[in-house]
């Protein structure tokens, strides 16, 4: 009789410890899905950040050609309409893009602030 009790005992304690397994192996999931949702936003963020700050460039560079009196202005920004959101290179050649048109920007400032010290 006490080794029937003994043995619904460890049958017991072992299907808790199968249930904790369980349990944990549930937990590291949503573990993992928690830090693929944080990645994502934090892409989706960096994404948006370097969408404003091409609009931004974009019109300075406008405001900077106007002050040129330069009418051939292009920006020639591609990455939005030639790449999908979601492929594995879209952000880092929208850095690389955003990064040549502040260059482009700061060329344009250069050449206003050369022009209006010789005059």
């Amino acid at each position: 009789d006490d080794l029937e009790v003994l043995l619904e005992q460890v049958q017991e304690v072992e299907q808790l410890v199968q249930n904790k397994m369980q349990w944990r192996g549930a937990v590291q999931d949503l573990d993992y899905f928690d830090q693929q949702i944080r990645i994502l936003e934090r892409r989706n963020s960096l994404i948006e950040k370097l969408r404003r700050k091409q609009f931004d460039l974009l019109s300075e560079l406008k405001a900077t050609k106007n002050n040129l009196m330069s009418t051939d202005w292009k920006p020639n920004l591609t990455v939005d309409s030639t790449m999908n959101e979601n492929s594995p290179g879209y952000l880092s050649a929208l850095w690389t893009e955003t990064s040549n048109l502040e260059v482009r920007v700061n060329t344009c400032k250069s050449k206003i602030l050369v022009e209006t010290s010789f005059m």
